[in-house]
């Protein structure tokens, strides 16, 4: 059943992608529906194909760095993390996380 959702899910995402490629919600939906199922390089590769659209997009490099974090590929979520705070200096939650795995 759970399989089932997932394939028809992952399926209309990348129809919405074809159809709209410039639409980076879309690689987001499907970046955090990879994510959840804990297929942490295919949710890279897509948040990496939306940034590529838009490379100040804050909720998909935030969601990147999330994924990259959980991955325990760290100094890449560092740095996104970081390129974040270069956009939105005020960003209060991605600077908790940056020092959540800056401090030990």
């Amino acid at each position: 059943m759970a399989i089932t959702f997932f394939k028809r899910k992952e399926k209309k995402l990348i129809e919405a992608i074809d159809k709209d490629p410039q639409n980076t919600e879309n690689y987001l939906r499907l970046g955090k529906l990879y994510f959840l199922n804990g297929e942490y390089e295919a949710a890279a590769e897509i948040y990496r194909h939306g940034l590529k659209i838009s490379p100040r997009d804050v909720s998909l490099l935030f969601n990147y760095a999330v994924d990259r974090e959980a991955d325990n590929k760290l100094d890449s979520a560092k740095e996104l993390y970081l390129e974040i705070l270069s956009i939105d200096p005020n960003n209060k939650q991605t600077q908790e996380r940056l020092d959540k795995i800056t401090s030990f």
